[in-house]
């Protein structure tokens, strides 16, 4: 009898749910957005009832429950210690009050080192036992699998490859840190860059691009695209901040392959072209050939990640 598990994806914008077998078919799926300015006792209220009516959905009872989260977690205590963009998870338990009303172990992870576990099992990473995942979107977040295994680290909280610090100097993070990676390289830098470029008066065509909208990569990327190469220089530095960062892991690590998912692999050798020469350049010696692999699993990757993890915390306690 297959073993199902129920996967969740929980973000700042939306909760998302879905059943999913051993095999990664993926079924039942349900979304709700996210609480907006909701505290901990609303939010863990709106995932029991998601969850709950996916679970009531499967074709088979769910053996476990796993939920991928954006954020500091901490897997055992079962809660989301904090998560920058979403205020309302702070030290919010959940895998207890799931467990006790679904009646099933219920598990819960880091979205980004879940869905490295996912590429793992499911997708990009398959065939290698260690691979550096890393994801690239609002934030820049990342998971490790060494091996064969997802790596936590002592408390839970390996794999925050955005908080890696490239320049001290540089600018402010959501973390409170300034020149991470994640300050240099993401979504939420690309959107900070915009609105200085359209406030300098040095790129018309971004400003006509925007117009009265907030200022976003997607628009960065649309303005690069018609021939602004000041956005396109945004992009391309970017991109090598990126791989001085991914770069530096593989000296550290010796991964077989980087795999990379998420929302800015849109803005394509733009962005990872420049990611690319700077890993050449960077990593040491046979290193600089590591593989670099796109996620295959797309808009699934939280949901097949969490049931990654939950198949992996089944499989250790199977006789």
């Amino acid at each position: 009898m297959a073993r199902y598990i129920l996967a969740a994806d929980f973000g700042a914008t939306n909760l998302r749910a879905a059943v999913v077998d051993p095999a990664g078919q993926v079924g039942g799926r349900r979304q709700a957005e996210t609480p907006a300015d909701a505290g901990a006792d609303t939010i863990r209220e709106h995932v029991i009832a998601l969850l709950s009516r996916v679970a009531a959905d499967s074709p088979e009872p769910p053996e476990a429950a796993c939920i991928a989260s954006a954020g500091l977690i901490d897997a055992i205590e079962g809660r989301v210690i904090l998560s920058p963009n979403a205020p309302g998870f702070r030290n919010l338990s959940l895998t207890g009050p799931v467990s006790k009303v679904l009646g099933i172990p219920c598990y819960i992870e880091n979205d980004a080192s879940a869905a490295a576990l996912g590429e793992h099992r499911f997708g990009a990473g398959r065939g290698f036992q260690h691979i550096v995942h890393v994801t690239v979107g609002t934030g820049i977040g990342g998971g490790l699998v060494l091996n064969g295994k997802l790596y936590r680290g002592s408390r839970g909280l390996a794999g925050e490859i955005g908080h890696m610090i490239l320049d001290p100097g540089g600018p402010p993070c959501n973390c409170g840190s300034r020149g991470c990676l994640e300050a240099m390289a993401s979504g939420t830098a690309f959107a900070e860059r915009a609105r200085r470029l359209i406030a300098s008066g040095r790129s018309p065509v971004l400003a006509e691009i925007v117009g009265d909208a907030e200022p976003s990569g997607e628009f960065l990327f649309q303005s690069a695209q018609r021939g602004d190469t000041l956005a396109e220089a945004e992009i391309r530095n970017a991109g090598h901040n990126l791989g001085l960062g991914i770069g530096s892991l593989i000296n550290v690590l010796n991964p077989q392959a980087i795999t990379i998912s998420g929302g800015l692999m849109v803005l394509g050798d733009m962005y990872f072209q420049p990611m690319r020469e700077a890993i050449s350049s960077l990593a040491y010696g046979p290193a600089a050939g590591v593989e670099i692999r796109f996620s295959e699993l797309g808009q699934d990757a939280g949901i097949l990640g969490a049931a990654a993890v939950g198949l992996e915390y089944l499989e250790a306690t199977d006789p």
